[in-house]
């Protein structure tokens, strides 16, 4: 298995989207841990509203990241989207 990394953008509207889905968001992500490693959501500047999130994923293939994603309640609103990128040489410090 590989690790990728997901870029989501979101429109204007996904910050109500975020508000009312989040739970199951996470309980979504929570019964996948198989392919979510973790994610975080993404701003400007540090206090500011979310503008997209970025997960990290175990998977074989790209399918299996697509599937991921398109079943979770977050992406189902139609306001967010997103790229995949495979990652390549890991650089650990530490």
């Amino acid at each position: 298995m590989n690790h990728w990394i997901v870029l989501f953008r979101d429109t204007p509207d996904m910050l109500s989207v975020r508000e009312k889905h989040f739970a199951n968001h996470v309980a979504y992500l929570t019964a996948h841990t198989e392919i979510f490693v973790e994610g975080m959501s993404l701003s400007d500047e540090e206090d500011a509203d979310p503008k997209g999130g970025m997960w990290i994923v175990q998977a074989v293939d790209r399918d299996d990241i697509v599937g991921l994603i398109e079943g979770d309640p977050m992406y189902q609103s139609g306001h967010r989207t997103y790229e995949i990128y495979a990652t390549g040489k890991v650089l650990s410090l530490g």
